[in-house]
């Protein structure tokens, strides 16, 4: 075994002697006779113990193991005590879920901290293996097939080709001493119900479950990359930016045979989950509702006619700007204000009144329900948002137009589309005031 993984780190280029590695050590048999390998082979590492407290005297029993351990191979030792019960109450979150939260927050803090390489963790061939039953379970493509990859960032598992079968031989070889979680030995939680009653069943029907499956996974990494490099192609045809937006072509996309693939290789990173990605799917297929949105915690989704869009935050409706004085407006850095001595033309971010017109304050704020005003060149009253409907803009931009109202209640201007025809250009000459929106 000491040979077979240091050809397995240098072959995958997992990590070298110059580096400074940091080893999650749990005081359990994986852990353990990870540190032992590495200490044979003269890599250069560290210790970092968790005590999460909830197991009481187990608990510091293991941290006491685990310091012994770092004495022993003669290495520096970390250890971190954590409240995970009131990290679950905070968070709502599982156990489980705070205790890996806690964990990785705090390895990361020691890795900046004291400038480690990598982070070294003890998962194995059988952690493969139930990941995949569990990703199966929860549903997944071809993606949860590909198991825990070998390296993920600064995180480094070079125990991945061993199975637990191995670890327990080598451990008994060598005479290696180690501590059991007993929690490990319950069957309540998913993980543990798979490696102790479903797994041991099926190993009775193959044999070579665990190479099995290791190479099964290793023929998804390479499909799951042919399939990625696919989605990648066909996602730069639909695709664009438009600031900080995200466009996507919609009629494009519905025309796509692996519409759901599609759409998961895109949106899952924005963190849209599988639900809202179907229901997303559904009105795309039925020509559902238009200027549906969705969200999630940094982002929002709309479904326009032509296109879907994507911006970063959750729509908030934003205050009112109430400008009091001639000088206010001055100095209002979302408008320039200039006195003209002639009107000539005009464009659609710019309104041109007469000074006398103006009644202040006058008030900058988002459109309200009911809201209506006399478009440049009508005869009659329109309600503003069916104006903006028939301007075509997207929810986004419907959302976020602002009106600028006079201190007598009248729309004078739906910013950067159109004035009122109220306030129209009675004389072109003279006590005249262009107001320019800057974005």
């Amino acid at each position: 075994m000491q040979k077979k993984i240091e050809s397995n780190i240098l072959k995958n280029q997992l990590f070298s002697k110059k580096h400074s590695l940091l080893l999650a050590i749990s005081g359990g048999i994986d852990s353990v006779v990870l540190a032992h390998l590495l200490k044979k082979a003269g890599f250069n590492f560290s210790l970092a113990h968790c005590n999460f407290k909830l197991r009481g005297k187990d608990s510091d029993a293991d941290e006491a193991f685990c310091k012994a351990l770092a004495k022993e191979l003669d290495v520096k030792f970390y250890v971190q005590a954590f409240d995970v019960e009131a990290y679950c109450k905070k968070n709502r979150v599982s156990v489980q879920m705070a205790a890996r939260d806690l964990r990785y927050d705090w390895f990361n803090e020691l890795i900046k901290k004291n400038k480690f390489d990598f982070l070294v963790t003890a998962h194995h061939a059988n952690d493969v293996i139930e990941t995949v039953f569990i990703n199966l379970l929860r549903g997944t493509g071809i993606k949860g097939l590909k198991g825990i990859p070998e390296k993920t960032g600064n995180i480094v598992r070079p125990l991945l080709n061993f199975t637990k079968e191995e670890i327990n031989a080598f451990a008994k070889k060598e005479k290696i001493s180690y501590r059991t979680d007993k929690s490990n030995l319950e069957a309540k939680y998913e993980r543990n119900l798979l490696r102790l009653e479903v797994l041991p069943k099926l190993k009775k029907i193959h044999p070579n479950l665990e190479q099995t499956f290791l190479n099964n996974v290793a023929n998804f990494k390479e499909e799951a990359e042919i399939v990625n490099e696919f989605l990648t192609e066909k996602t730069k045809l639909l695709v664009s930016k438009k600031g900080t937006q995200v466009v996507i072509d919609k009629l494009k996309l519905k025309k796509e045979k692996h519409l759901q693939t599609l759409l998961h290789h895109i949106l899952e990173s924005f963190g849209f989950t599988l639900s809202q990605i179907t229901d997303i799917r559904t009105n795309l297929i039925e020509n559902g509702e238009t200027g549906k949105l969705f969200f999630t915690s940094s982002f929002t989704l709309t479904i326009d006619r032509k296109l879907i869009i994507i911006k970063p935050g959750v729509e908030k409706t934003s205050e009112s700007i109430r400008l009091n004085s001639l000088n206010e407006l001055k100095s209002f850095d979302l408008l320039k204000l200039e006195e003209i001595k002639e009107f000539k033309s005009i464009q659609n971010n710019e309104l041109v009144i007469e000074k006398n017109k103006l009644i202040f304050p006058l008030t900058i704020r988002q459109k309200q329900t009911g809201d209506k005003f006399r478009p440049f060149g009508m005869k009659g009253f329109k309600l503003i948002s069916d104006f903006l409907k028939d301007q075509k803009l997207n929810a986004f931009e419907k959302e976020n137009c602002r009106l600028l109202e006079n201190g007598n209640g009248d729309i004078i201007w739906v910013m950067g589309h159109r004035s009122d025809d109220r306030y129209k250009i009675e004389t072109k000459k003279n006590n005249l005031l262009k107001l320019t929106l800057v974005e």
